[in-house]
């Protein structure tokens, strides 16, 4: 079992409906991680290089790319060059939107649950 020793300067004390506390809230706050949902595994600048990384790590991807680079060889060249690289460019494409979709599905609802309102219950 890994145990974390405790510190009491690492540790957050809460008083509750504390409204002299209330000034020194955000700045004291951002020493800690907020609570909001995010559950997406792309941003737009990692989603091409990321996907293609996850798609590559599939045999038969790596299959495919491996039969286009030795058709690229003119001594092995067995069909037109664009004939082998299209059926890899169709499936590498196909995934590459559905994970779009997939995620930005996800971001859509970690936003919605990111703004929604909440109830607080009183004593």
């Amino acid at each position: 079992m890994n145990q974390q020793s405790y510190n009491p300067t690492e540790q957050r004390v809460v008083y509750p409906n504390n409204g002299m506390c209330h000034q020194d809230w955000k700045k004291v706050s951002r020493r800690y991680p907020g609570n909001s949902i995010c559950t997406t595994k792309y941003t737009l600048l990692t989603f091409l290089p990321q996907n293609l990384f996850e798609q590559f790590h599939r045999w038969a991807n790596l299959y495919f790319l491996f039969l286009v680079i030795l058709n690229w060889m003119p001594s092995m060249e067995v069909f037109h060059r664009e004939i082998t690289m299209l059926p890899l460019a169709i499936v590498l494409f196909i995934i590459m939107v559905k994970d779009g979709i997939e995620d930005f599905k996800r971001y859509c609802f970690d936003r919605e649950m990111n703004s929604a309102s909440i109830q607080i219950y009183k004593r």
